[in-house]
């Protein structure tokens, strides 16, 4: 009886060597002419693997399929040309074969062609041993899919993409917001959910007729796409229904979002044969952290906003508050409204620094409650002017200190500085156009000026100012 070399041993190379030619190349590699055969004029893609991944034998099938000669093959092991992605997973069941955990495995896996291209193969591997359980060679046949997994991506895109718009679908949106909420909720993350629907749709159907209420529709996802971030997620729910999940967003940045998002809409213009059709959308949102209600519960709370956006006169954003657990950085007062609380291990050591940031968060919630209360405009218009200039002057006197005590950072600190200066102004400009919502000073002064700046980059220096 022939032992094993003799029945699975290859190396017959792609180009159908005999016997004896095999048998010079390695002395394992010497078979019978049935399996040579199969082996060297199989439709498929096979080859002969060292333990090592060393290819020891090609068939002509396998160089057809990644692009390279029986020569080149065999000077590589197959982690040269597999996706970077696919080598570890390759070489953990080859591993596991060889421990006998398993003994065979089939998986789809990537080549990378000669000229770069994938190549999607479904690999079938076993391993030839010795009579003393010594290991030989692996067989590898590997068969072609690159067709059936375009076919396969052309059919998730097709189920995935809404057909007119290119976004989401329902489905797909609603897969993958449910994901984003179950793993936000694992991390406590604030999310907001939109809901957002074009005001008076029906009369633009009606005046200038579905193709145009179907650029209308196109153009209100590609303003979306492009004024949302790739990290969140969009779709269209159906008709003239959008809805977006927004990741690590609470309550006053979800609002500033939302009417950015209102704003580009109220911008954009749908060029048509019987003049420019523009259009305005109501949104509706809900602000929360955990993941106690579904997707669907916070899309119906989103609409319950948005039904209150559409009887206050459309082109209007409106935000429902489901906050569970508020950041450290904030508190509620009595009536409910979010104020900024200071904290002591928000102290640098500094007493010019900290006193100057006590000031600030005072400075913000006044300003907040005056705004809140519907003061008077030159109230407010006093209030804002006094904590512009008491932030401009905390600036100066950060870039005096640090600079004093030669911080590394000093030159990209105070770029930063500048920034919230301008952003301050710009602001304060639009305030007196009567421009700015309560909710975008907010996320200002609460999310760029105190958690980012304040809480963030100014702790980088805390340790060279401290004294």
């Amino acid at each position: 009886m022939r032992d094993k070399k003799e029945n699975f041993a290859g190396g017959f190379g792609a180009r159908g060597v005999k016997d004896e030619e095999l048998c010079a190349k390695s002395p394992i590699l010497c078979t019978d002419k049935l399996f040579l055969s199969a082996f060297s004029f199989a439709s498929i893609g096979m080859s002969l693997i060292a333990p090592d991944g060393q290819w020891i034998a090609v068939n002509n099938a396998l160089c057809n399929l990644v692009g390279y000669s029986e020569a080149e093959l065999l000077s590589k092991k197959f982690q040269d040309i597999t996706h970077p992605e696919d080598v570890d997973e390759a070489l953990t069941y080859f591993q596991q074969i060889l421990s006998h955990e398993r003994e065979t495995y089939q998986r789809e896996k990537r080549y990378i062609h000669k000229n770069g291209g994938i190549v999607f193969v479904l690999l079938n591997v076993s391993l030839v041993r010795d009579d003393d359980d010594k290991p030989l060679f692996f067989i590898s046949q590997a068969q072609d899919i690159t067709a059936q997994k375009k076919n396969e991506s052309e059919l998730i895109r097709l189920a995935s993409e809404d057909y007119l718009t290119g976004v989401n679908t329902r489905r797909r949106f609603f897969d993958l917001g449910e994901r984003e909420i179950a793993r936000g909720g694992r991390f406590h993350e604030s999310m907001t959910v939109l809901m957002i629907d074009i005001d008076e749709f029906k009369t633009i159907n009606d005046t200038f007729g579905h193709a145009i209420g179907d650029d209308v529709l196109r153009s209100l996802a590609s303003t979306c796409r492009n004024s949302l971030r790739e990290i969140d997620v969009f779709g269209r729910l159906g008709g003239d229904e959008f809805a977006a999940v927004l990741l690590n967003t609470g309550q006053t940045r979800g609002r500033q979002i939302a009417e950015r998002l209102r704003v580009n809409i109220e911008q954009t213009a749908v060029n048509t044969q019987r003049g420019t059709v523009r259009f305005t959308v109501s949104i509706g949102a809900v602000s929360f952290t955990g993941a106690g209600k579904s997707l669907e519960q916070r899309l119906n709370q989103a609409d319950a906003a948005l039904y209150e956006a559409k009887n206050a006169g459309r082109n209007t954003v409106k935000v429902i508050d489901d906050i569970e657990d508020l950041d450290e950085t904030f508190a509620r007062t009595r009536t409910g409204f979010i104020r900024l609380a200071w904290k002591d291990s928000y102290e640098s050591g500094n007493e010019l620094i900290d006193s100057q940031h006590r000031e600030l968060f005072s400075f913000s919630n006044e300003l907040l409650a005056a705004l809140l209360d519907e003061k008077p405009k030159d109230v407010c218009e006093k209030l804002i002017s006094d904590l512009t200039a008491h932030v401009a002057k905390h600036f100066r006197d950060e870039d005096a200190l640090f600079r004093a005590v030669r911080y590394p950072d000093a030159d990209k600190h105070t770029q930063m500085h500048t920034r919230l200066v301008q952003g301050m102004d710009k602001l304060t400009a639009r305030f007196h156009q009567d421009q700015v919502s309560v909710g975008e000073l907010f996320g200002f002064l609460a999310v760029d000026v105190i958690s980012q700046h304040m809480l963030e980059e100014d702790r980088k220096f805390f340790p060279y100012v401290t004294g």
